[in-house]
C-alpha cells in the first residue's frame, strides 16, 4: 500500500500534467459536442432517443481511444525515468522486494485511468446535456461505460507491462514510448504483413487471431461489436490471452529488474 501511495504521490506532484491533460480532453469534447450542437439545431426534426444515444456513444468512444494514448505514454514512462533520472535508488533502499515494485507501478497506473474514465464520463454527460438537451439513457451509459472500461483496463495492464519489460532493460524513455506507441498503432499490420510474406495462416484461426501482435486489434474488433450485439465468448478467450501476454510481460520484466545493478544508472 505504501507502494502504491508513493506512485499517486508522483502523479499528483506532475502538476503540468494533471492539469494539461483534462484540459486537454475537455477542448476535444466542447469541439465534438458543439459540432453536435450545430447538426442537432440546423435539422429538420428533433433528436430522438436513439441519435442521443449515439451521440454519447461518440463521445465516450473519444475518451477511451485518448484515454489508451495517455496511458501507453504513462507505462512508457513509469519506469524508464526513474531509472535514467537514479531516482529509483531511493526506493531500492527500502525493505521492498523489486517484484512489488512493479506491480505497484501497475496498480497506480491501472487506477489512475480507472479515475481518468470516470471522470470524463461524467464530463460527458454535462456537456451532453448542455448541448443536446437530452439525458442519454441510463442502461446505454451502464453498457458503453462498462465495455470500454473493460478495454481501457486490459490495454493498460498490457502495455504497462510490455513497457516495463523494456525499461528493465533499457534505460531511454523515448525509445520505449516510440516502442509502444509503434506497438499500439502498427502491431497489427507488421503481422498482417508476416502472415502474407512468410507463415500464410488462416485469418479466421485462434493462432493467427490471438498473436500478441494483433490481440489487442481483435479485442478492440469485439469490443466494437458488443456495442449492438451480447457479448460472446470469444471475446472472454481474447481478453483471457491479453492477460495471459501482460503476465509473460510482467514476469520477463521481473526476472530482468530483480537481477540488474540499478546503481549502475545515471
Amino acid at each position: 500500500m505504501k507502494l502504491l501511495i508513493n506512485e499517486w504521490r508522483k502523479y499528483l506532484k506532475n502538476t503540468r500534467s494533471v492539469i494539461i491533460i483534462p484540459i486537454i480532453l475537455l477542448l476535444i469534447l466542447i469541439i465534438y459536442f458543439s459540432t453536435m450542437h450545430f447538426v442537432v439545431t440546423h435539422t429538420s426534426h428533433s433528436i430522438s432517443k436513439n441519435d442521443s444515444n449515439q451521440v454519447f456513444l461518440y463521445s465516450i468512444t473519444i475518451c477511451y481511444k485518448f484515454i489508451n494514448f495517455i496511458s501507453i505514454i504513462y507505462a512508457s514512462n513509469i519506469l524508464s525515468s526513474e531509472i535514467s533520472k537514479g531516482t529509483v535508488k531511493f526506493i531500492l533502499t527500502r525493505p521492498y522486494q523489486r517484484y512489488k515494485i512493479l506491480l505497484a507501478k501497475i496498480a497506480a497506473i491501472t487506477i489512475l485511468m480507472s479515475v481518468f474514465l470516470i471522470v470524463s464520463v461524467i464530463i460527458c454527460l454535462l456537456i451532453h446535456i448542455l448541448t443536446i438537451h437530452q439525458i442519454p439513457e441510463i442502461s446505454i451509459v451502464l453498457k458503453y461505460t462498462g465495455i470500454y472500461s473493460i478495454f481501457i483496463l486490459a490495454i493498460t495492464i498490457f502495455f504497462t507491462a510490455f513497457a516495463l519489460m523494456l525499461s528493465s532493460v533499457f534505460n531511454s524513455s523515448a525509445l520505449i514510448t516510440g516502442s509502444c506507441i509503434v506497438y499500439y498503432f502498427f502491431a497489427s499490420g507488421l503481422w498482417r504483413l508476416i502472415n502474407f510474406f512468410y507463415l500464410h495462416l488462416p485469418e479466421d484461426g485462434w493462432i493467427y487471431k490471438l498473436s500478441p501482435l494483433n490481440v489487442n486489434s481483435y479485442l478492440i474488433e469485439l469490443i466494437s461489436k458488443t456495442v449492438d450485439q451480447s457479448v460472446q465468448s470469444e471475446f472472454f478467450i481474447t481478453l483471457a490471452a491479453n492477460i495471459v501476454y501482460a503476465l509473460i510481460f510482467f514476469l520477463i520484466a521481473t526476472l530482468i529488474f530483480r537481477r540488474r545493478d540499478i546503481s549502475l544508472s545515471n
